[in-house]
C-alpha cells in the first residue's frame, strides 16, 4: 500500500539541503574514483597528466568542505533534539508512574506529548536526509530495481532467485 503525496511531509530546507549534499558528494567520490585510477595509471610508468594532483586536492577539499557543513546541520539537528528528547523521558517516567499502582494497560498521550513526538520525528527525518540514510536507500532501491528488470524474466527466473 503506497502512501498518498498529499500524506508524505514537505521537504524541508535542511532536506533539500542534505539531499543536495548527497548529490555533490557522489559525484564527487565518482571524480575521486576517476582520479585515483588516472593517478594509478600513470605510477606504472606511463606519462604523467598535467594538473592530476590539483585537481584531486580540488576534489579532497570540496568533500571536506561538504562533510563540515554535513556536521553543522546534524549539529543543529541534535541541538533541537536534545531538550525534546528530555521532555519526552519525563513524559515516559509520569506515564509509567501513573500505571504502576493502578496496573493499566494502556495510558492516553496527551497533546502535548503528540506534538512533542510529531516534532522529534521531523527532526529525526531531517537527520535521515542529512545524513545520507534516505538518498543511499533511494540509490539502492533504484539499482536493485534495475538489476532485477534487467536480469529477470519469465525465461531466466529459477528457484535460485529469491
Amino acid at each position: 500500500m503506497s502512501v498518498p503525496l498529499d500524506a508524505r511531509p514537505r521537504l524541508t530546507p535542511r532536506m533539500k539541503r542534505g539531499l543536495r549534499l548527497c548529490e555533490q558528494e557522489a559525484e564527487l567520490r565518482a571524480r575521486r574514483s576517476e582520479l585515483d585510477r588516472r593517478r594509478a595509471f600513470d605510477r606504472h610508468g606511463n606519462r604523467r597528466s598535467p594538473g592530476l594532483e590539483a585537481e584531486a586536492a580540488t576534489v579532497r577539499t570540496a568533500l571536506e568542505k561538504i562533510a563540515v557543513e554535513r556536521e553543522r546541520l546534524l549539529a543543529q539537528i541534535e541541538a533541537e533534539l536534545l531538550p525534546l528528547r528530555a521532555k519526552q523521558s519525563e513524559y515516559d517516567r509520569a506515564r509509567a508512574a501513573a500505571r504502576l499502582p493502578r496496573r493499566l494497560k494502556k495510558i492516553q498521550v496527551s497533546k502535548a506529548e503528540q506534538k512533542l513526538r510529531k516534532r522529534m520525528a521531523a527532526l529525526q527525518r531531517e537527520r535521515a536526509y542529512v545524513d545520507g540514510t534516505t538518498y543511499r536507500g533511494r540509490e539502492s532501491a533504484k539499482n536493485d530495481e534495475a538489476v532485477w528488470s534487467s536480469s529477470h524474466d519469465p525465461e531466466t527466473f529459477d528457484s535460485g532467485d529469491r
